[in-house]
């Protein structure tokens, strides 16, 4: 199915197709649209916003590297399904990306025990894998480390996806790749 989306005026049609790596993309009807909200970039950039540097890279005793996903609301509800992934070095934000997760119409839907509704990521931890080539997308698998009905999740370019996580910006995606490559990180928290 066709799908318009609109970002700085603009109409794109789009195909929306189901997440799944190693599968053939299925067309799945699409009523819902994405805010442009979700595709502002960050006012001030990060010091990682670029990527990995050798100086970033180093990690004092104690330190570690982890990756973190919210709504952009603080009471946990944002109708147009707009989130943050944000990378740390210890405390330090080293890059925030503007994300979707989920159908404007379901950020109230039941996020754990119903498979292909549309509703953003349960909270909870993930086991993150390392990037790989999704036809011409790239794909970051995401394993739920808690109970749940919901699978074939991951990080991902937006089709939009519908509850994967999707970073709207290809380069964006990129730049992350090559954070997860470059830290080792092998875990994703989802906050709220």
């Amino acid at each position: 199915m066709i799908r318009p989306l609109q970002a700085l005026g603009i109409t794109v049609p789009l195909l929306m197709l189901s997440c799944e790596a190693g599968q053939s993309a299925k067309q799945i009807p699409v009523v819902e649209t994405i805010e442009s909200v979700a595709f502002q970039t960050p006012p001030t950039q990060a010091p990682g916003q670029q990527g990995p540097s050798p100086a970033l890279l180093q990690v004092k005793q104690g330190e570690s590297f982890s990756l973190k996903a919210r709504r952009n609301d603080p009471k946990g509800f944002t109708p147009s399904g707009a989130w943050t992934l944000e990378l740390f070095k210890g405390e330090q934000l080293l890059a925030e990306w503007p994300a979707v997760s989920g159908y404007n119409s379901k950020q109230t839907a039941d996020r754990l025990w119903s498979p292909g509704n549309g509703a953003p990521l349960p909270i909870g931890t993930y086991a993150l894998g390392q990037p790989e080539p999704w036809g011409t997308d790239l794909w970051l698998n995401l394993e739920p480390q808690f109970e749940t009905d919901r699978s074939g999740l991951g990080i991902h370019n937006c089709n939009p996806g519908s509850g994967c996580l999707c970073l709207p910006n290809r380069k964006d995606l990129e730049t992350l790749a090559d954070w997860v490559q470059a830290t080792g990180i092998r875990k994703l928290t989802i906050i709220d």
